[in-house]
């Protein structure tokens, strides 16, 4: 026989976060998590860098029945007043997939359907958004246009709510959402009784930073991520490298990355065998986290390997970059 699910998404998360896949369920509430008790993450190998997020799982249907269950991912929540006033570099323009995120499962690509909701000030606005027209998007390039064309009453409401800044009827150049949008993949998967499942995703993540100027110690900096001597002295190192010629000079850049580990703990019983690695770009590169137990194994490589692992903190990764010449 085969238990049906119908599950939907759990949490989606803040930039630049990205989230383990997960089950949930539709609650009277709204969409809540769902554990499951029949389907355990035999491993999780999880690669990491500024550039990719490779993510490969081994599910493994423990009962003797079919399990027909829906996978979700949500991607990074994105808000459309951080997007228009911060330095932030969205890896694609595509408004519902602004990550590049695609699925495999025992290697053949996996259609998945997108679920869109848009929220200001925590409150779900995308049944009013819709009903003007308007893409639950902030980066959708229709918006400017739907908004002309909407009457000065709906405008004004659009306004007086805060959902769109900026819109003189004038000079609408920087006419801009300031909504936030919460987008979620999801497909329905089939794990076999007594079987195992191969699932892999990749995208490109959302990377957040700042930087360090010469002649700064960087404490500021590492401390959040549990830099200590080695972390300090290799940006001191960095510093007698590169003699202040400015004070305000840029001498590393800062890439932060943070992944959602704890939705592992949604599947029946701990990861088995979890394997995290971190690749930097260069061995000068510096690289700090607070996940016990990673160490460097070359010299653009960092480890962990853990056995029967049950997350209990995200995953928050800096790596310090030369400043390009």
């Amino acid at each position: 026989m085969r238990s049906a699910w119908i599950v939907l998404l759990t949490t989606a998360a803040v930039l630049p976060i990205a989230a383990n896949d997960t089950l949930a369920t539709l609650g009277a509430g709204g969409l809540v998590p769902l554990k499951s008790s029949n389907i355990v993450m035999e491993s999780e190998d999880l690669e990491v860098s500024v550039h990719q997020i490779t993510v490969r799982y081994v599910f493994r249907n423990v009962s003797d029945h079919d399990i027909d269950a829906t996978v979700a991912f949500p991607l990074p929540e994105l808000d459309g007043g951080l997007v228009e006033n911060e330095p932030i570099h969205l890896p694609s323009a595509q408004p519902l997939n602004f990550v590049g995120f695609r699925v495999m499962v025992d290697g053949k690509v996996v259609s998945t359907q997108v679920e869109a909701r848009a929220f200001k000030d925590n409150r779900e606005i995308t049944a009013d958004l819709l009903s003007l027209g308007m893409p639950v998007s902030p980066l959708d390039a229709r918006i400017r246009g739907v908004f002309v064309r909407l009457s000065a009453a709906d405008q004004n409401r659009l306004l007086r709510n805060g959902w769109m800044v900026g819109c003189s009827g004038v000079d609408d150049s920087e006419c801009w959402p300031y909504w936030q949008v919460r987008i979620q993949y999801h497909w329905t998967q089939r794990f076999p009784a007594k079987s195992r499942v191969n699932i892999e995703h990749v995208y490109r993540p959302v990377v957040g930073g700042s930087y360090i100027i010469r002649g700064n110690d960087g404490e500021w900096s590492v401390k959040p991520y549990c830099g200590g001597a080695d972390a300090l002295a290799a940006i001191e190192k960095a510093n007698a490298l590169h003699p202040v010629a400015h004070g305000s000079d840029t001498l590393l850049l800062e890439r932060r990355i943070q992944y959602i580990l704890t939705t592992a703990n949604n599947w029946s019983g701990p990861i088995r065998s979890f394997r995290l690695a971190i690749i930097s770009d260069s061995p000068e590169d510096i690289v700090a986290t607070c996940m016990p137990g990673v160490k460097r194994t070359a010299p653009t490589r960092y480890e962990l390997a853990r056995s029967n692992f049950r997350p209990d903190r995200e995953l928050d990764v800096l790596i310090l970059q030369a400043a390009a010449k």
